[in-house]
């Protein structure tokens, strides 16, 4: 068997994945166990770390943030 086989790369869009963890945290957040700044602190700090502010802008981040949370506080009101 040829070590080609064995070993598969995976490659995940980090676009992806900062929506699901932000999914994550807004939920987080709905249930009390992060305050909103807590929650989107840490979101905003790994976008820039992980270079999503230069590859969408800082908009393309605080809309998928907007939209993570959106659905939790409306339901909150």
């Amino acid at each position: 068997m040829s070590t080609a086989f064995a070993i598969a790369e995976c490659r995940v869009d980090l676009v992806d994945v900062f929506r699901e963890r932000a999914e994550a945290r807004a939920y987080l957040w709905s249930i009390g166990d992060l305050d909103l700044h807590e929650a989107i602190d840490v979101l905003q700090v790994d976008a820039e770390c992980d270079g999503l502010v230069e590859r969408i802008g800082q908009d393309g981040v605080q809309e998928i943030m907007a939209v993570a949370f959106r659905s939790y506080r409306e339901a909150a009101t």
